[in-house]
């Protein structure tokens, strides 16, 4: 295999970012993998989401080498440009393009336009769930707007869209028109690299220990955890682990945070590295995230990965966690059904749910060896 061919990747956020969550895991993820047989340059912003400044640890607008073969050119707002854009694929226009999403101006609309112009052929476009319906409420007008032009100029037409699930093949198809899709998986840690640490449920207090990984965002739901836990009856401690920028959804989730019962007490963390969420994850016993809809969702995976069952909302590809002893999918605005499922698992015995978190990781393991990743995309990217 021809190990100087090179795979140019744009996306927004990429490590050592957190703050725009699971889809900067699933590229560095694919990264780390391709780099065994590519060389790998990612372009992206030299900061987090939502940050005014940039990372410490990089050196912006230059080539950072990450490890062997894999490199990082963090473009700084002011050297953010068409024409550096352009001069970056026209040096690599003989490779492979990964775009990483659709709706970004710099990092996902203008290498498609440049590829066309240029007349490139190795061109993949990763969709990133960012066609359903709970990812289209956000912001809908804009994207709508942007969906139409890209369906009418028939922007697409010469590339391949990725998907990671036939729900969202359809989904492209029905908004995008007849396009190339083809099908590969989002790229989540490996589950069998997990250091697993016994845990104790409930902890010294016997106080049922809730984690909500996500920002506190509509989509997201939040809320609707808030106004389940109105009705609590039990200890209970919740811990928010995620960005909040939405001012006005900010001040509907702290008129709800007031409503709570003095049995259930609140954390808000605010975002934290990825390297620290394993040892958030051991202490916790349950993810609630009734997010409305997930492409893949790697707080769940992780959450998995880790031994905490999860609650979900029910628009995702995790299905049939009951019958797997690893959590609920729920309809997600439905707040008794999400305090039905919290009791369950307060009411649990610690032995019983030890079991329950075995086989938590087990539903993790199984779904990660079940796919050979880098067997995937060697095929994908070799076609």
């Amino acid at each position: 295999m021809n190990s100087t061919k090179t795979i140019l990747i744009f996306t927004d956020w990429y490590i050592p970012g957190s703050k725009a969550g699971g889809p900067i895991q699933s590229v560095h993820n694919l990264a780390l993998i391709l780099s065994k047989h590519f060389i790998v340059k990612v372009v992206c912003r030299d900061r987090d989401l939502n940050s005014q400044e940039a990372f410490n640890s990089i050196k912006p607008d230059e080539w950072n080498e990450i490890s062997n073969q894999h490199f990082v050119l963090y473009l700084s707002p002011e050297n953010t440009s068409f024409r550096k854009i352009k001069s970056i694929i026209k040096e690599n226009n003989r490779n492979i393009l990964y775009i990483n999403g659709l709706y970004s101006f710099y990092f996902s609309f203008l290498p498609v336009l440049i590829a066309s112009v240029l007349n490139l052929k190795s061109v993949f476009i990763s969709v990133r769930g960012m066609l359903h319906k709970s990812a289209l409420s956000v912001k809908r007008t804009k994207k709508m707007i942007f969906l139409a032009f890209a369906k009418g100029y028939s922007l697409y037409k010469n590339y391949t869209l990725l998907s990671s699930n036939s729900l969202e093949t359809i989904e492209i198809k029905r908004i995008l028109g007849d396009q190339k899709v083809k099908e590969v998986p989002n790229i989540p840690i490996n589950p069998n690299s997990i250091d697993r640490i016994k845990k104790v449920f409930k902890g010294d207090n016997n106080t049922l220990r809730i984690l909500f990984l996500g920002r506190l965002a509509p989509e997201k739901n939040p809320i609707v955890l808030l106004k389940a836990l109105q009705s609590a009856t039990f200890d209970v401690m919740v811990t928010f682990c995620g960005s909040n920028n939405d001012e006005e959804y900010k001040r509907q989730f702290e008129s709800e945070l007031a409503k709570l019962p003095s049995c259930v007490e609140v954390k808000i963390i605010g975002d934290i590295p990825h390297s620290e969420l394993g040892s958030l994850f051991l202490q916790n016993d349950i993810l609630a995230l009734p997010s409305l809809g997930e492409n893949f969702g790697h707080a769940i995976f992780e959450s998995l990965a880790f031994g905490l069952p999860v609650i979900i909302g029910n628009n995702t590809p995790w299905k049939d966690l009951e019958l797997k002893q690893a959590g609920f999918e729920i309809e997600p605005t439905n707040e008794a059904e999400l305090l039905k499922r919290i009791t369950f698992f307060n009411d649990l015995s610690s032995d019983i749910f030890v079991d329950w978190s075995l086989k938590s990781q087990k539903t993790a393991v199984s779904y990660y060896n079940e796919n050979n990743f880098e067997e995937i995309y060697l095929n994908l990217f070799n076609a």
